[in-house]
């Protein structure tokens, strides 16, 4: 995990470069900070989960606002060429904020799912990614110290912390921040800093190589001169062997971290740096660890993201031909699956005739071992052939001569008489 200990440790370094980044709080607290600091003075904690699984059970104190009320253009709900999860005008936003008691200068940490599938369609960590993407909002929005709960509420739940159904009553304020200018970029921006600014795509491989098209998206590649840095590196997965799915997810260690976004997009903080995913999930998340975490202070997002950008074709993507490759490589794999397939049904076949003759030969065996006992038996209680064949041949030769004798005294007595 980002330890609150060692990112309380990294900020006040910070802090000199870049005044706004000086916190109250971590940018991600672990469990037991947020344990600690629950009656804190100025601490909002949001769930951003759905209504029924925060009446379920929350965080005592924690108030609801799902994380469909902080973008515009849900997901699957308009057709893939408008930009999903956009941010919601400056006005709405603020109203969004102020009716819930909230201000710039509130103490607010986001607290999310981080459970469920991880494939085919990685629930988990899109879960997790949209906490990172209301976070980003609330620092658009201009409130000064946001954080991530890390593992949200089912890493809570799971080391058996205090949970309630009781909402607590929220109290409106008229909220008074400032929208971040410059912290959200449009494709013309991004364009025209193709090669001169470090761009980073946070998409899995294999997407931003081009080998899979993402739903959303009009064409496979990425951005010229992108960087490939996915986001789900920075996650740690707790799986539950009996299903495959994650318990819930954190972070991965402040060290590794570091070391990963350093040797992808180099140790200069004051550098300009463009995030950008498919919709804007991932890219939320890698936002805020380079900005928030690790305190890089020139980083910007691309909130249109691949699926705006895609469907632009005057816009250049880049792929150098691996779609096709990867599609060829496909059909081969296919191929080769299906002679697989089939040699193992022959091998399963003669398998199963190889344990049907193993079964007659034990048989034999069986009957083999029967008769030699048999005969065992027999020859320790019979005279051995040999010596019969002697008594048979004595005896013969002792009737013949008998025989013999008895016509020779026969013989005798006639001549006698």
């Amino acid at each position: 995990m980002l330890l609150a200990l060692a990112s309380a440790l990294l900020l006040p370094a910070f802090g000199a470069v870049k005044a706004e980044q000086v916190r109250e709080i971590p940018a991600i607290v672990s469990t037991d900070w947020l344990a600690q600091n629950l009656d804190r003075p100025g601490l909002v904690i949001i769930d951003t989960r759905s209504p029924e699984e925060y009446g379920a059970g929350h965080i005592p104190g924690s108030i609801n606002i799902p994380e469909a009320s902080w973008y515009t253009n849900a997901p699957f709900t308009v057709p893939p060429e408008v930009s999903w999860m956009e941010l919601p005008p400056k006005e709405q936003l603020f109203n969004l904020l102020g009716s819930h008691g909230i201000s710039s200068d509130s103490l607010v940490v986001i607290v999310s799912s981080t459970s469920g599938p991880v494939a085919p369609v990685p629930l988990a960590l899109y879960r997790t990614a949209g906490a990172a993407r209301v976070a980003i909002t609330l620092l658009y929005a201009g409130v000064k110290n946001v954080a991530l709960l890390d593992g949200g509420f089912d890493k809570w739940k799971a080391e058996g912390r205090p949970v309630t159904t009781v909402a607590p009553s929220v109290k409106s304020v008229t909220y008074g921040g400032a929208v971040k200018e410059g912290m959200i970029v449009t494709k013309d921006y991004v364009a025209g800093k193709i090669g001169k600014a470090v761009i980073i795509d946070a998409r899995d491989l294999v997407v931003y190589l081009g080998f899979v098209q993402e739903p959303w998206t009009a064409r496979v590649g990425h951005i010229p001169t992108a960087r490939n840095l996915p986001t789900p590196l920075l996650y740690e997965l707790n799986i539950d062997p009996a299903t495959g799915e994650a318990r819930y997810t954190t972070f991965k260690s402040l060290e590794f971290v570091k070391s990963l976004v350093s040797y992808v997009v180099g140790e200069d903080k004051g550098q300009e740096i463009i995030v950008y995913c498919g919709v804007g999930g991932y890219a939320s998340t890698m936002y805020f660890v380079l900005s928030e975490v690790l305190g890089y202070t020139n980083v910007k997002m691309y909130d249109g993201s691949a699926q705006e950008w895609s469907h632009d074709f005057s816009l250049p993507m880049v792929y150098e031909g691996l779609a096709n490759d990867y599609a060829s490589l496909k059909g081969l794999y296919t191929n080769l699956s299906k002679s697989y397939s089939s040699s193992i049904e022959e091998y399963t076949k003669l398998q199963g005739e190889y344990f049907t003759l193993r079964g007659e030969y034990s048989k034999l065996q069986e009957g083999y071992k029967e008769l030699q006992a048999k005969y065992e038996a027999l020859a320790t209680t019979s005279t051995p052939l040999y010596l019969t064949i002697v008594f048979v041949a004595t005896t013969i030769i002792f009737l013949a001569l008998s025989i013999y004798f008895a016509a020779k005294v026969k013989a005798a007595k006639k001549a006698q008489r």
